[in-house]
């Protein structure tokens, strides 16, 4: 692997490979990658060098909204390894989406615009060095997202509560009970043998607590209040 642009002014302490499969970087560009990053030895290769040990970052850059960028990116994480100290990041022409988040189960430590990178290069490669990891800010609460969403999916939800105090003065006791009932699954003979009611008694509650919540249906019901936040859901 050869240096094809480097900065040979300024002493070099780590070098910096850029993998442009797709041709995306222009001239100006890359004089400006050269710029930004004065103090690294700077690589651009075409496709994933075979020997990157005396490399300490690796960008590879794709343009996210072609297919073409996609499927090199996915080939080149297939063939890489996980180098020790070496950090390997994707960076992005444009502003990078929350659905690249997936390609950190690749082994990679970082998702970057290239904008972002050219406006703080000694940051990003400060934070790498010292937290091992660094992502672009506007994916921040997707991925916070994106991890409470995987956690919850290991814990399902055993029941859905109503949140008696927040219709405390909305409903009436019955009507709280038989929307509970409802939450649980229940039919109209089910809940008129628990609350020990005739099942024409239970049908006319219904119809009131429909009304109240301008609700169609005992489903429309269930929606209306989840809406509402009148529902905790118990894991």
């Amino acid at each position: 692997m050869k240096s094809l642009y480097s900065n040979k002014d300024t002493a070099t302490t780590d070098k910096v490979l850029f993998i442009d499969c797709d041709h995306c970087l222009t001239s100006e560009m890359k004089n400006k990658l050269l710029a930004g990053v004065a103090n690294k030895e700077v690589i651009i290769e075409k496709s994933y060098p075979n020997n990157v040990n005396d490399v300490r970052y690796i960008f590879i850059l794709i343009e996210e909204t072609k297919q073409i960028s996609i499927d090199c990116l996915e080939s080149l994480l297939i063939k890489r390894g996980k180098e020790k100290h070496t950090y390997t990041l994707l960076m992005t022409v444009d502003s990078p989406s929350k659905k690249l988040l997936s390609y950190f189960n690749h082994n990679l430590d970082g998702i970057i615009s290239l904008k972002s990178f050219l406006k703080g290069v000694p940051h990003v490669l400060k934070t790498l060095d010292e937290f091992g990891v660094f992502l672009e800010q506007n994916l921040h609460s997707d991925l916070i997202v994106d991890i409470q969403r995987k956690k919850m999916k290991d814990h399902p939800i055993k029941q859905l509560v109503l949140r008696v105090e927040d219709v405390e003065n909305i409903l009436t006791r019955n009507e709280k009970k038989v929307l509970q009932y409802i939450l649980d699954g229940h039919n109209n003979r089910k809940i008129a043998e628990l609350m020990f009611l005739a099942p024409s008694t239970v049908s006319t509650v219904i119809s009131h607590l429909l009304k109240k919540l301008g609700a169609n249906d005992r489903t429309d019901a269930m929606v209306q209040i989840i809406r509402r936040g009148w529902v905790d859901a118990v894991r």
